[in-house]
């Protein structure tokens, strides 16, 4: 009686860690399906909206790649667990660090045509086409990208979307305020009337000085850029040396109770001084 109740409490408890374990792989795999749902979702919209020739699951597969490499490399300097993840962290971070600054040259790109394709358009205008075959006269002259997004203006044209409302996807796809300032003026234009190609011919005058101010705050600015690229680098470069020069001086500050609450108030005081640089050279014009 006594072996038949021991066996079966073992079967009970060896069925309740299976269970236990099945719905944990249940939950994981529920996880992870829903990260690579959201993950996919907005990274596809970003390389199909910036053109790229990537799919998202190449793009993951180099992101899973970029961490587990950068975390070995981590360890495998300063073999340290901390490190391992930080270095692991910016793996996981640097693809997509690199995808945000491909859509930020296209968009600085596309702010220098915008002036171009004003031109043009004031040109067809007052050679008499209407404003679909304007913009369709843009892509054809124009280069990428500027030809691409009007391009998109057209096709949405051809597949009976109204001019308005295609000038207002283009504007809410691109979020540029230069595209903004041109669609409200065509919008306004095309509603009160007026010589829309003298419009244009302001509006590509005015974006201009506003570029010619953003490249002048921009110089003014850049050292201040170049002092918080350095100041945030450094202290991760001078802690990577130190570990790897004298590990017995850096070793305190990840096995004791006192080396955490010290890199902890430096953290914190490493982002509030990043974020002070940042507001300082960051000025809207």
């Amino acid at each position: 009686m006594d072996i038949a109740l021991y066996a079966l409490s073992y079967i009970l408890i060896a069925g309740g860690i299976g269970w236990a374990g099945y719905a944990m792989f249940e939950a994981v795999q529920l996880g992870y399906s829903r990260y690579r749902q959201s993950y996919d979702a907005k990274v596809n919209g970003e390389l199909q909206k910036n053109f790229m020739p990537y799919s998202a699951d190449r793009f993951f597969r180099n992101n899973m790649l970029a961490m587990v490499g950068l975390a070995a490399v981590g360890y495998l300097w300063t073999d340290s667990i901390l490190f391992t993840l930080l270095f692991g962290a910016a793996g996981y971070y640097l693809p997509k660090l690199s995808l945000k600054m491909a859509a930020r040259k296209r968009a600085d790109k596309l702010e220098l045509q915008l002036v171009d394709a004003l031109y043009v358009l004031a040109n067809s205008v007052s050679a008499g086409l209407t404003m679909p075959m304007a913009c369709e006269v843009v892509t054809k002259q124009l280069v990428p990208p500027v030809s691409q997004e009007f391009g998109l203006l057209v096709n949405e044209i051809r597949l009976g979307v109204p001019f308005d409302q295609a000038l207002e996807n283009m504007a809410s796809r691109l979020k540029s305020n230069n595209f903004d300032l041109m669609t409200t003026s065509i919008l306004v234009a095309r509603q009160t009337g007026g010589n829309i190609s003298e419009i244009f011919k302001s509006l590509a005058l005015s974006i201009k000085e506003i570029m010619r101010l953003e490249a002048k705050v921009k110089a003014l600015t850049a050292q201040g850029r170049m002092q918080s690229i350095v100041l945030g680098g450094l202290p991760f470069f001078l802690a990577a040396i130190l570990s790897k020069i004298n590990p017995e001086l850096m070793t305190p500050l990840f096995n004791t109770a006192q080396g955490t609450l010290i890199l902890f108030l430096a953290s914190i005081f490493w982002l509030i001084g990043i974020y002070l640089i940042r507001k300082v050279i960051n000025i809207d014009i």
